[in-house]
């Protein structure tokens, strides 16, 4: 399907973006945030560790990792679906906003967090925001459901205008992005039974980040399903070991060391993209760093 970037967008995008002034732009690029991949693995990977030791109410950590699950799935599903489609970003998704005596750090993180230069359909801020604080309101016993589902889409609608004010996305994008990200968490959910199984959703992480390598052999196809693979290997080593509740603050400072290691050596593999065999393996070691950090941290606690 060939879709123009005029029939994906209806002007809304073009008008959202050409109406804002640099100060706005920045605001979204922060609100974006909500829906990137950092934040998105962040809130999974501290939900898995912390447990219920949070300082609000925390949960069963086989229910965080499956938070955690739902950021690896999406990560492998959204490579997959780019390079299927191939469908371009508006004009100038690529072009910072100006902005006039910001130091060279400064401008490097605007830049990062206001442009996009991949391809455009879906959007996987769209996809990625909907299924992890979908999610997070399907798993956490904050409140009633339905206020945590009011909460969540009203993220999930924030991050989807923001891809729009950016100028990164076309309507389409994110409403295509939301929809699948609605029934992909749907089908995750009962296949975990209702998140109590992580499993399962790591299984399936792990056989669409393999989809995607075959689909597109590059550095991020091959990091998904690296990381997707060594995540569902190590759970199946560790699941029956894993306490699902910590037990001392030691052993989650412990686990959280562990679980940085792992993001940092995934970092460094994004920072420097090695070759694929590397980048592979690494991903493998960072993926099963993460979900065995728990049970690490209870044995060097």
């Amino acid at each position: 399907m060939n879709l123009a970037g005029h029939e994906r967008g209806v002007g809304i995008a073009e008008a959202l973006h050409g109406a804002a002034e640099w100060p706005v732009i920045v605001l979204f690029g922060l609100l974006t945030q909500l829906g990137d991949v950092w934040f998105l693995f962040l809130v999974g990977g501290s939900l898995y560790v912390a447990g219920d030791t949070l300082p609000w109410r925390g949960i069963d950590r086989r229910k965080g990792l499956f938070v955690l699950a739902l950021g690896l799935t999406y990560v492998a599903l959204v490579g997959a679906l780019k390079a299927i489609f191939q469908l371009p970003r508006p004009p100038g998704a690529g072009t910072p906003p100006e902005l006039v005596g910001l130091p060279s750090v400064l401008a490097a993180v605007v830049e990062s967090i206001t442009t996009a230069d991949s391809p455009g359909f879906p959007s996987g801020h769209a996809l990625g925001t909907t299924m992890v604080w979908g999610g997070l309101a399907l798993v956490l016993p904050w409140g009633t459901r339905r206020k945590r589902a009011v909460v969540a889409a009203g993220v999930i609608l924030l991050v989807s205008l923001s891809r729009l004010v950016l100028g990164v996305h076309y309507l389409a994008d994110v409403v295509a992005g939301m929809a699948l990200g609605v029934v992909v968490l749907g089908a995750l959910y009962r296949l975990s039974d209702d998140g109590t199984a992580p499993g399962r959703a790591l299984f399936v992480a792990a056989a669409v980040g393999a989809i995607g390598v075959v689909v597109t052999l590059t550095f991020d196809s091959v990091a998904a399903s690296g990381g997707a693979l060594g995540a569902w290997v190590v759970w199946r080593a560790v699941a029956d070991t894993t306490p699902a509740h910590p037990t001392t603050r030691r052993e989650v400072v412990a686990g959280f060391l562990v679980l940085g290691a792992g993001a940092a050596l995934f970092g460094g593999l994004t920072a420097t993209e090695p070759p694929l065999a590397l980048t592979f393996l690494g991903a493998v070691v960072a993926g099963g760093l993460a979900v065995g950090a728990p049970l690490a941290g209870e044995r060097l606690a």
